[in-house]
């Protein structure tokens, strides 16, 4: 059985129990928003820019307390969103929590 990589990226999600997933999709992210349709179990939030779903990625890990993963655009997604990953990244050696894990697909 051949198996697609955006359903074994969810099935890896799901053994690290991660339930949300942040982003803002773009042509190269399709293939795993279509694993979602099949996927009652992981949500996915929306954002209207790379920054903020980052942002909103952090947040929910400073919240509950489990991992954040953001899903973003290659390039110009990646490029955006960079701002956020550095103040996640220095806010994690103040305090004892972790930033979020974000993937980005290669065009």
């Amino acid at each position: 059985m051949t198996r697609r990589a955006s359903d074994v990226l969810l099935d890896i999600l799901r053994d690290e129990g991660i339930t949300h997933i942040f982003g803002n999709p773009g042509s190269t992210e399709m293939p795993l928003m279509d694993a979602l349709v099949n996927a009652p179990d992981i949500t996915y939030v929306l954002g209207l820019q790379e920054a903020t779903a980052v942002g909103m990625a952090d947040g929910w890990a400073l919240t509950s307390g489990k991992t954040g993963f953001v899903n973003l655009h290659a390039m110009g997604g990646l490029g955006n969103a960079m701002g956020v990953l550095v103040a996640s990244k220095a806010r994690v050696r103040r305090r004892s929590s972790s930033p979020p894990v974000s993937r980005t697909p290669a065009i």
